[in-house]
């Protein structure tokens, strides 16, 4: 059976990484250059809407479209990481007694009986050891056993090897997330900070808490992307295919004073900030992440009070004389598509909260200090802002790209434009990237 991950083999690009998401087929390939990484090639292709819920129909798609992809995406070699698909992993949290690794491996399919929606003799099981905690006065291991259906993994690598790949591991998407960010934390202070990672996607959202490398908490939260095209449609009683095309609108039209602002808080390029920017404001500097400024900002003033930061739009950017907006139809859509969006974007927030309050429970000398939003619904600012202001958190677009060598640049037409974050390309890139430091053991 293969490892999640493999060594490289020979000097060169790195594999390719192949992110098959509900919504979006991305592959990325990296190599890494005097200590920094490039990328080198990359290409996406949206699932059609008709195939994503019949199993079938999509793995046909992957093979077809893997083949016609790697024809067009000047990728080097057809070596390739796959992530294991979010939607046929499942997740759960188990404490067991210390144990030596080959033991808790054997445990492992014995304590998760009963325990996951399916079989563990009929999955393949991975599992990440979180860390110490007492439970009744007792030491015990907190394991995160991660289980998907093996027929269904042999089908993915079927499907992989007649588009003619090379599949040389299998990854979890909480493990290549963790690797992508982690090769781009530089200073000290990134790696004593516990963030946790929310990756919204189409039909679902994952949430993972990391501190120095290490995933101390998972879980899949049944919200996603989709839930609230829905609920846009069902409040404004439009089509969900129009519903899902006025949310990409609106996600793209931002008003002038966010356009602004991101202009500060997403440089072109990173390397390049001006003098005055840096002095004045030290959270732009060489290594920092897409900011979702305002976040940020309220992180260190509730720093500097003592208090829990909220993340919060300043009205002084959006407005900067105290003129009152004219009222367009943009902004009447934007009002109603807020509206829609309040009931389930409440849910994902109380959800999220729990992740937070059992992973400080479980760990309470790492409390959150970060979100990271990745994932395609990390492009609706809005959203993200949200979440952030309701749980009291900074926040930060997790941007890939932010820290990658310009000497190739992928086409537009792959649907990776350098020129915004792309938040939505981490997992692609961070299968691309590989572990950080040991490699995995293969299995």
């Amino acid at each position: 059976m293969l490892g999640f991950v493999q060594s490289w083999f020979t000097p060169g690009a790195n594999p390719i990484g192949v992110d098959f998401g509900s919504d979006c087929l991305r592959l990325a390939q990296v190599e890494r250059v005097n200590n920094e990484f490039r990328l080198v090639a990359a290409a996406s292709v949206d699932v059609p809407v008709h195939v994503r819920n019949d199993a079938t129909a999509r793995l046909a798609f992957f093979a077809e479209s893997l083949r016609d992809l790697l024809r067009t995406g000047n990728f080097r070699g057809r070596r390739a990481l796959l992530a294991l698909p979010a939607s046929c992993m499942h997740i759960q949290h188990l404490r067991l007694p210390r144990m030596e690794e080959e033991a808790l491996r054997k445990a492992l399919p014995w304590e998760a009986r009963g325990k996951l929606p399916i079989d563990p003799s009929h999955a393949l099981l991975r599992h990440i050891v979180a860390g110490e905690v007492y439970q009744d006065q007792e030491p015990k291991t907190e394991v995160i056993v991660m289980a998907a259906r093996r027929d269904y993994v042999e089908q993915l690598l079927a499907a992989a090897a007649k588009a003619r790949l090379d599949i040389v591991g299998m990854n979890s998407e909480p493990k290549a997330l963790l690797d992508c960010f982690s090769h781009l934390y530089r200073r000290k202070t990134d790696a004593e900070i516990t963030n946790l990672f929310v990756d919204i996607g189409c039909v679902a959202t994952r949430a993972m808490v990391a501190h120095n490398g290490n995933v101390l908490f998972v879980r899949a939260i049944p919200i996603g992307g989709e839930h609230f095209s829905r609920a846009v449609a069902s409040s404004l009683k439009i089509p969900l295919d129009d519903a899902r095309m006025l949310r990409i609108k609106l996600c793209a039209a931002q008003p002038a004073g966010d356009e602004q602002r991101d202009k500060r808080a997403f440089p072109a390029d990173p390397a390049v900030v001006p003098a005055a920017a840096s002095a004045s404001d030290p959270s732009i500097d060489n290594n920092s992440f897409a900011l979702l400024e305002a976040g940020l900002r309220a992180a260190r003033q509730g720093d500097a009070a003592g208090t829990t930061a909220v993340a919060e739009a300043p009205a002084a950017i959006e407005a900067p004389f105290a003129v009152e907006a004219p009222v367009t139809n943009d902004t009447f859509q934007r009002q109603s598509v807020d509206d829609a969006l309040r009931e389930p974007l409440a849910k994902l927030v109380e959800e999220l909260s729990l992740c937070r309050r059992y992973h400080e429970a479980t760990f309470p000398n790492r409390p959150v200090e970060r979100l990271i939003f990745v994932g395609g619904e990390a492009r609706h600012r809005g959203l993200c802002q949200s979440i952030a202001r309701e749980m009291g958190v900074a926040a930060q677009v997790g941007d890939p790209l932010v820290r990658m060598g310009r000497i190739s640049e992928p086409a537009l037409q792959c649907g990776l434009d350098r020129r915004v974050p792309q938040p939505s390309w981490a997992l692609a890139i961070g299968l691309s990237m590989g572990p950080v430091g040991v490699e995995a053991v293969k299995s």
